[in-house]
């Protein structure tokens, strides 16, 4: 009597299929399976849901597929002996897997496999089987040429500022009648907003991911999975990295910055970070979360916090102080008795039995009382220069023309990009048979004028913009005045206002402080 094999489908589909989506699509794989199953006499098909191990949207560059891994799991348990797919690229493309697969694991395991198409039976000496390493290489050199021409599809996309992420980024959400653009998720706005105050405040990344751990506050990949509806189990813990790259991010701004990770291979899911000088940044792209000055101001703490992601003690002056000698910073640490504060230079702690540089040793507290009231005495000064004061009010009135005109060409960016968008969305839609070629020439032909006539506004806007002189030195000198008048209002200052007005502190060998200052002294 002939053996009966209890076999399974394993259907698959993923943006490498480009044109062949519909013919390759997740039903029709069923269904021809489905047919070739019921011709053969062998071959019992457990067809149900609980057998349904289709991976929908996942590439074949490896095997790290959710229905892909439910099947082996399931095999394993012994109720399954044969895997139909509608030919081996659905199965996978990695030329060396899949031949480790068929040569090796389902031999051991006495799995039966099926590509129909390719004429494939690992039962019997079926003609496919002797031209099966030319399809796996042909299969596996397929993948690479379609990921090459992704990649420079997305760029392309990215560079015109489309947004090409499968999710909204924290904070951001894609926006449902144009999957390219991205929208403020309210749910979480706050939380960005908070992120970045705290930062504002002398937080390190690591006080700030306890902050939210400790609160419960669920991280981007739970919000994210939140959204979605998926089971998959996430954790609420924040990471140092993560609050990092949140803080580093243009796009909180308003400026669409992509790019920002890479696969290593076009086979393996693992990203690294590129350096921000390779980032694909678009401006004005969509509505800002946080205002310029703020970025700005955290870009800059951060950097002063770059050596201590910990930042247990957010000691006003840290990442201010400088040794004039070796021009190394001068770090503050803690006595045993944690009683006393002092400075000590970063170069001599590493290398003194080299003889290399000196202590610069003195009192930490001591040094920011006398910063601080030098500080405040200078501001006084600034602020009592009444000839500047009578200049102020003229500034501030150039400076609201300006603003107004920064204003209309963001507006008008946004349309420019927005019409943009539409031509390539109905172009997509001309190809998916939605809209005739006559119309999509006459939304082209609208769109385009309207992209002439907006350029024309722009270029107008931006002679005028540029006729506006001098007005960002006095704008300057005026968000200085505000932020000194703060200052002088504050019994214990943050750091924050110090990072706007004090650029670094230099300690010599003699103790003697020398503070360089980030306005020009009148």
């Amino acid at each position: 009597m002939k053996k009966l094999y209890n076999a399974v489908m394993y259907p698959r589909l993923s943006r490498e299929d480009g044109d062949n989506v519909e013919s390759e699509s997740i039903i029709n794989q069923k269904d021809f399976i489905r047919n070739f199953a019921a011709r053969c006499d062998d071959i019992n098909l457990i067809d149900d849901e609980e057998h349904d191990y289709s991976d929908d949207g996942f590439s074949g560059g490896n095997f790290d597929r959710p229905g892909w891994e439910r099947l082996m799991k399931d095999i394993e348990k012994g109720n399954i002996d044969t895997i139909i797919t509608k030919d081996l690229s659905r199965m996978g493309r990695d030329y060396i897997m899949m031949g480790r697969y068929i040569e090796t694991i389902f031999p051991e395991k006495g799995i039966r496999y099926i590509a129909i198409n390719d004429d494939i039976d690992t039962l019997y000496e079926t003609p496919g089987l002797e031209y099966l390493q030319f399809k796996l290489m042909f299969n596996d050199f397929f993948l690479k040429d379609t990921s090459k021409k992704i990649r420079k599809i997305m760029k392309s996309k990215k560079e015109q500022g489309q947004y090409t992420g499968w999710k909204g980024i924290y904070g951001y959400k894609r926006d449902p009648l144009d999957k390219h653009k991205l929208m403020v998720d309210e749910e979480v706005r706050g939380i960005v907003v908070r992120m970045f105050d705290l930062a504002k405040q002398g937080y390190g990344t690591r006080g700030i991911a306890d902050i939210f751990t400790q609160e419960g506050i669920p991280n981007p990949s739970t919000h994210a999975n939140l959204v979605r509806g998926t089971k998959t189990k996430t954790s609420k813990f924040w990471c140092p990295r993560t609050i990092d790259e949140l803080l580093q991010n243009p796009t909180y701004i308003g400026h669409l910055a992509q790019g920002r990770r890479k696969k290593v291979s076009y086979k393996s899911k693992k990203e690294i970070r590129v350096p921000k000088d390779e980032w694909i940044i678009t401006k004005n792209t969509h509505e800002p979360i946080i205002d310029e000055e703020t970025f700005n101001t955290v870009q800059e703490l951060l950097m002063r916090n770059k050596n201590d992601t910990h930042n247990k003690n957010n000691h006003l002056l840290k990442g201010f102080l400088y040794c004039k000698e070796c021009g190394h910073r001068i770090g503050i640490n803690t006595s045993l008795d944690k009683k006393r504060k002092y400075c000590v230079c970063n170069y001599y702690s590493s290398h003194s039995k080299f003889g290399l540089c000196t202590p610069h040793s003195m009192n930490y507290d001591k040094l920011e009382t006398a910063v601080l009231d030098e500080l405040r005495s200078i501001c006084k000064k600034y602020i009592d220069d009444t000839e500047f004061e009578n200049k102020i009010s003229e500034a501030r009135r150039k400076n609201n023309q300006q603003d107004k005109i920064k204003k209309e060409l963001n507006k008008i960016q946004l349309k420019i990009n927005q019409s943009n968008n539409y031509i390539d969305q109905s172009y997509r839609d001309k190809v998916d048979g939605l809209i005739t070629s006559e119309q999509y020439q006459r939304i082209t032909v609208k769109s385009k004028e309207d992209i002439v006539d907006l350029l024309s506004k722009k270029e107008k806007l931006e002679k005028e913009l540029g006729s506006i002189d001098d007005i960002d030195t006095k704008k300057e000198k005026e968000i200085t005045i505000k932020q000194m008048k703060e200052f002088l209002s504050l019994k214990n200052p943050s750091r924050e206002l110090l990072v706007n007005l004090i650029d670094k502190i230099i300690i010599s060998e003699d103790k003697t402080v020398e503070i360089k200052y980030k306005f020009r002294l009148t």
